[in-house]
């Protein structure tokens, strides 16, 4: 029974590292094009125009973003357990998902009640700059926050190979 479930797991396991891998990196990629894109244009527009433009848009954005953060973060958070339940607790794997949670929690937080007043209508000029001054910060800690998950994840990814190739 014991080897059955290891097999189990080592089967999961074996689809979710490298997957955890990909989520994580096309999350990171995504947020990246947000910080050296579109951060500085939103920045070089007039505070209306800003808020105009991602009136119109951000839902867009949303509907890429979320899906890869819910993706990224659930595939990572189950091959790190994965590797609990088989009792090879895996660092790079745990970071993985610690970060990209990391990443969710800024998200939810703070990004996403700070995109909801873009959308209303009812901030100032001065608002809107200082609350987007907010929102890039904690995006920039978004983004390292993504690197450090596609680097661990990766990572993981690679050392769970190397250790299949040398059964």
């Amino acid at each position: 029974m014991e080897l059955t479930n290891r097999r189990r797991l080592s089967v999961i396991a074996r689809l979710l590292a490298p997957l955890s891998a990909v989520l994580t990196g096309l999350l990171a990629g995504g947020m990246g094009f947000i910080e050296v894109v579109l951060l500085p244009f939103w920045r070089g527009s007039s505070p209306a125009e800003f808020r105009q433009w991602f009136t119109d848009h951000s839902d867009r954005i949303r509907n890429v973003m979320i899906p890869l953060g819910v993706g990224a973060g659930a595939v990572s958070t189950a091959y790190a357990l994965t590797q609990v339940a088989d009792r090879r607790p895996d660092g790079a794997a745990t970071t993985a998902a610690a970060t990209t949670l990391g990443v969710i929690a800024i998200t939810v937080t703070v990004n996403e009640p700070a995109n909801h007043q873009f959308t209303t209508g009812a901030l100032t000029d001065a608002e809107t700059r200082n609350l987007l001054d907010k929102w890039a910060r904690w995006h920039h800690l978004r983004v390292a926050l993504g690197i450090v998950a596609t680097t661990a994840a990766a990572f993981a990814s690679h050392q769970r190979q190397v250790h299949l190739n040398e059964k």
